[in-house]
């Protein structure tokens, strides 16, 4: 098998629009605007969904994944500001009334995507997890920022700033810091737009440094970043050379004593 499945037996529905947009998280400037999401749930079932296989009908074995986005669609604005966090809280409460609800879900994952959150990225995504019934994290993801920089070991790369797209994933973030996209993007582009690394790999230490000193919800033990970098000019045949870094809390903590 190639890759690991995300569920034994399960269903997703990715990259729903939602009817009304939500009063939920900030704009690209900070600002409390109402702005469009795109909702992904996958949902892992406690056992297969051999009957309604065998049967070739809808059963208890499964989800309508029809009537789901329904009735996510149909998900109300609430009459005053929320946040992601809640939001995420108010999607899974849908999910549990949606037949056969809780009976059928073992575990489920909640996205939220704001494609106009960034200013110079794709996207931000804010991802919530559930198994059985009981919250175990949040990642907040800010996806392919374009920050211009010098970076290169050759020549040619000494003499003029080139495309770095980062990507940045804070896991088990807190749910009070799930608008502080802005404020990750911000610190990203300062602290890389004036470096002049000849690596990728030592300017991806010295983000990570930047970013546990500057970035609030770094400062959590329980908080740990991935970081990815991709230089798409410097391999004329392939797409890009990306490198990837993950670093836990205490290994972060121990970059910055």
């Amino acid at each position: 098998m190639y890759g690991q499945p995300w569920c034994r037996d399960g269903i997703r529905v990715e990259d729903l629009a939602l009817q009304y947009a939500p009063k939920s998280g900030v704009d690209a400037w900070n600002r409390e605007k109402q702005q469009p999401v795109l909702l992904s749930v996958s949902l892992s079932f406690r056992s297969g969904f051999d009957t309604a296989a065998s049967q070739d009908a809808l059963d208890e074995s499964t989800m309508h994944y029809g009537l789901l986005s329904k009735n996510l669609r149909a998900l109300r604005p609430v009459q005053d500001w929320e946040t992601l966090d809640n939001l995420a809280h108010r999607v899974h409460q849908t999910i549990l009334d949606t037949p056969p609800g809780d009976a059928l879900i073992q575990s489920c994952q909640i996205e939220i995507k704001l494609p106009k959150a960034s200013l110079l990225g794709d996207y931000v995504n804010y991802v919530y997890f559930v198994e059985d019934q009981e919250h175990t994290g949040r990642v907040l993801h800010l996806s392919r920022v374009f920050i211009p920089t010098l970076i290169g070991v050759n020549d040619n790369e000494r003499t003029a700033k080139q495309k770095l797209y980062v990507s940045v994933w804070i896991d088990r973030i807190q749910a009070d810091d799930s608008e502080s996209y802005t404020e990750l993007e911000r610190i990203l582009t300062q602290a890389i737009e004036p470096t002049e690394f000849e690596t990728l790999e030592s300017l991806a230490i010295y983000v990570l440094k930047v970013l546990k000193m500057n970035y609030e919800p770094l400062k959590s033990r329980e908080t740990s970043v991935r970081l990815r970098m991709e230089k798409p000019q410097a391999v004329p045949h392939a797409s890009a050379p990306i490198i990837e870094i993950v670093r836990t809390s205490d290994e972060l903590a121990a970059m910055v004593r």
